[in-house]
């Protein structure tokens, strides 16, 4: 079974891994690689590659401990977004990494958000910090529905303080009568911008994985225990390989799933088993690296600890592996393994 990705993937996880390497700010050395240009469709002035290259990317920043939670967040609004709604100064500061979109109250539950006479009031995060604009909201009106607003957050009537959530930098939004754009969001594209987002999430989940399984297999190569490498112990090798095998598997099952999602097939029921595989997978991954690092591993600024931290986050943006893989009811009563509202993409 070969298990190399195609010659585009593997020249883009290249470029990727070159652009990490930059000092400068990293949003800004992937967009001139084309990122998140690549993946966005042609209507939008982007390269049509879609998932495919999303997946590579996403699966080098998890192995590069850079998760980037603001270019998936980017990434979901222009998913739930008609080309058209899309305003052209946002999309231009997208294209060349210096601005950010994300969403807001786009769970089952609306939140504290409210809108009347075209302004939002209410409070909103935490949302990653780089600059966002535009932010898409999901708020009550006047009329007691819901609906879906652009807001442009520099406007007036927003503020923003910025703190840190999980170890992460981010934003917090209040809107007092801030102007909004109402659009429409239909279902369909609902359910595959959520498709899109747990593709995403399990590319970043099980590049996370195998950084865990490097960074542990190069430990126990040369860490002695009895008088020989812990690599050598039949307990610790076999664990490591079993691991090491399901890898395999699921990124054959992840660059499926982006392939279904790409040419516009049904992917809801694969991405979310494939999501809630990721995250178990991760963190079993990172849970074994701790072990075998022993108190090493404990150390706040060693790699096994940094790697265990990003994935206790990152596998619970998106629910639990549980919820996903049962299809549980979501906030609104729809099941998660069919037809769930849209998550929110926060850090």
């Amino acid at each position: 079974m070969d298990l190399r990705d195609d010659p585009v993937q593997e020249r883009l996880a290249a470029a990727v891994d070159t652009a990490l390497t930059s000092t400068g700010d990293l949003y800004q050395a992937l967009a001139a690689l084309g990122v998140p240009e690549l993946g966005m469709p042609e209507e939008l002035g982007g390269f049509g590659l879609g998932l495919s290259a999303d997946v590579t990317v996403s699966q080098r920043l998890g192995y590069a401990l850079q998760p980037l939670p603001g270019h998936r967040e980017t990434m979901l609004v222009l998913d739930l977004l008609e080309p058209a709604d899309v305003p052209e100064d946002a999309l231009a500061a997208i294209i060349t990494g210096t601005g950010h979109a994300a969403g807001v109250g786009a769970t089952g539950t609306v939140g504290a958000l409210r809108e009347r006479g075209g302004l939002l009031w209410g409070e909103a995060g935490p949302l990653p910090v780089p600059a966002l604009r535009p932010v898409l909201a999901r708020a009550s009106t006047e009329a007691g529905a819901t609906g879906w607003f652009l807001v442009d957050t520099g406007a007036a009537g927003c503020t923003g303080l910025t703190s840190e959530h999980l170890g992460q930098p981010a934003l917090s939004l209040s809107f007092t009568g801030t102007p909004v754009c109402e659009v429409v969001v239909s279902r369909e594209r609902r359910i595959r911008a959520l498709d899109a987002a747990r593709i995403r999430q399990a590319a970043l989940l099980l590049g996370l994985a195998d950084r865990a399984l490097g960074t542990a297999t190069r430990h126990v190569r040369r860490r002695q225990q009895y008088g020989k490498p812990l690599a050598e112990l039949q307990t610790v090798a076999h664990r490591l390989a079993r691991l090491v095998g399901l890898a395999d598997g699921w990124r054959l099952l992840l660059h499926e799933a982006a392939w279904r999602h790409d040419r516009h097939q049904d992917c809801t029921g694969p991405a979310t088993r494939l999501l809630a595989a990721a995250t178990e997978h991760a963190l079993a991954a990172a849970r074994l690296c701790i072990q075998l690092h022993g108190v090493r591993g404990m150390l706040s600024h060693s790699t096994a600890a940094t790697i265990y931290r990003i994935v206790s986050v990152e596998a619970a943006r998106l629910g639990a592996p549980a919820t996903l893989r049962h299809g549980r009811p979501g906030p609104a009563g729809t099941p998660v393994g069919t037809a769930a509202p849209l998550p929110v993409v926060l850090n």
